[in-house]
């Protein structure tokens, strides 16, 4: 194990963090958000008796597979679609290690990077924790998890080889890995034929540009009367069918920047680019696109999400992540025929196409224990070995090996997504911190977005919070 891992967290490492996490879930009151479920059985029996102590945070969902007095402790944000094969996985492991259990504990991402720096701050890390690779030189430059090369690799418990050498260098420290790669995900774009093919057009010609799609979308977006934006009389308050979703701004937006030549952080690390004009751009194609054309719903607290309006055919395309199979599992009514997915459709004046891409990555917190760690390597050698399993989630799995099987290639939204992320996928500009830059972004965005700040001001509040984080001393 190297000495870094052994470095205790500051007391103002660990108010950045709970900082960023509170700013975090503040943005994220802003959008639709998974309801709670009960607090960590965890949490010390003391706190309860304290009133003084916080609040305690809420999960999405806690589980229990198998042996509960030797159980990992997990904690992950897997709250979406593929969340329902990830606790399939779980039941797995304990059914085929009946000695060993896991205790699952799910967190809305914010909730999560709130959480989990306070909880190694105090001595009382989970045993693993499923987060991005993004994330991960921040969570190495605060010493909040421990390098897996000892645990893993030197001892040929995992093939380093076996995962894409990009990805292993994203997530390798000062020589150390920290992390075992799970998947890579990303954003992808799920076409609805019936919708289109209904609106007198043909699905297999998408527009190419954002001029092109501006022009499609309004023939696609009709209100409740039929009428389509460009026709008198036409109702955006009573709106039928949309063209597009904004869904998720953590990988909309990044997609878009890309597709305009722009993003938030140059990538030498020492420039804000969120107010530049590729960047403004780029925010600003999305506000017309909600508020100018009616082609997209506005991004305000109490919208319908992309998947509640892709169910019902009121969404022709959507922009979502690759994890989304079990929608489609779950719906068969828009499954393939009816659905196709493939590399999103460029919003750029010039064409140019690109996609946020990611990877889930498994990690032990600093500060667990060898039987911590034990347990924490049975389980994630297991969900490593098992890839083949998680990719009927619709994410692609992280072991190269596994992509290759014909069982993987055979799972259309896999495939799709596979091709999309070779082709125009992107990853984000890392930096120690990432979470924190990311937070001053959505914020920005979300102020622009929703009305409540001016478009260029919000751009230009959220480019001087990214460029003083930049200027900070390493």
């Amino acid at each position: 194990m190297s000495p870094k891992s052994q470095h205790p967290l500051t007391r103002r490492q660990v108010l950045k963090f709970m900082a960023v996490g509170a700013t975090g879930m503040m943005l994220a009151a802003c959008v639709a958000t998974p309801a709670p479920g009960a607090p960590a059985a965890a949490a010390p029996t003391t706190a309860a008796a304290d009133a003084n102590a916080p609040t305690p945070i809420p999960t999405v969902a806690l589980n229990n597979y198998g042996k509960e007095d030797n159980a990992a402790v997990l904690w992950h944000g897997l709250t979406g679609a593929d969340g329902t094969t990830f606790a399939k996985m779980l039941d797995q492991f304990a059914q085929k290690n009946p000695d060993a259990g896991v205790r699952s504990e799910a967190y809305v991402w914010d909730v999560f990077f709130q959480k989990f720096p306070t909880a190694v701050a105090a001595g009382t890390p989970p045993d693993m924790a499923i987060f991005h690779a993004a994330e991960v030189p921040q969570m190495a430059s605060q010493s909040l998890i421990q390098p897996v090369d000892d645990i893993f690799f030197s001892t040929s418990k995992l093939p380093k080889e076996d995962f894409n050498p990009g990805l292993i260098k994203a997530i390798t420290v000062e020589g150390d890995t920290m992390a075992v790669p799970f998947d890579n995900h990303g954003w992808v774009l799920y076409v609805n034929t019936k919708v289109i093919s209904d609106a007198g057009l043909d699905p297999d010609k998408l527009p190419a540009n954002g001029a092109e799609f501006i022009d499609w979308a309004q023939k696609v977006t009709v209100d409740e009367a039929g009428k389509h934006p460009t026709d008198s009389g036409f109702n955006p308050d009573k709106i039928k069918v949309f063209a597009v979703h904004f869904s998720w701004p953590r990988f909309s937006m990044p997609s878009t920047f890309w597709q305009f030549g722009g993003g938030t952080v140059s990538e030498d690390q020492k420039t804000a680019l969120l107010d530049s004009q590729e960047s403004t751009a780029a925010v600003q194609y999305w506000y017309d696109l909600m508020y100018k054309y009616y082609v997209a719903p506005p991004a305000l607290p109490g919208i319908a999400g992309s998947y509640d309006m892709y169910k019902p055919g009121s969404l022709a395309l959507m922009w979502d992540g690759s994890w989304s199979l079990n929608l489609f599992n779950d719906n068969p009514d828009i499954a393939p025929p009816v659905t196709r997915a493939q590399g999103l459709n460029s919003l750029a004046p010039d064409g140019h196409q690109a996609s946020k891409i990611d990877s889930h990555i498994m990690a032990i917190p600093a500060g667990v224990q060898t039987d911590g760690i034990d347990r924490a390597a049975k389980l994630i050698q297991y969900l490593s070995d098992n890839g083949e399993f998680w990719a009927t989630s619709g994410q692609v799995p992280a072991r190269l090996s596994v992509q290759k099987k014909e069982s993987v290639q055979d799972i259309w939204s896999v495939k799709a997504a596979a091709e999309a992320f070779n082709s125009i996928g992107r990853t984000e500009v890392p930096h120690k911190s990432f979470i924190e830059i990311q937070t001053a972004w959505e914020t920005a965005v979300g102020a622009a977005l929703a009305k409540t700040t001016p478009l260029a001001q919000a751009l230009q509040d959220g480019n001087k919070q990214i460029q003083t984080i930049l200027d900070r001393p390493s």
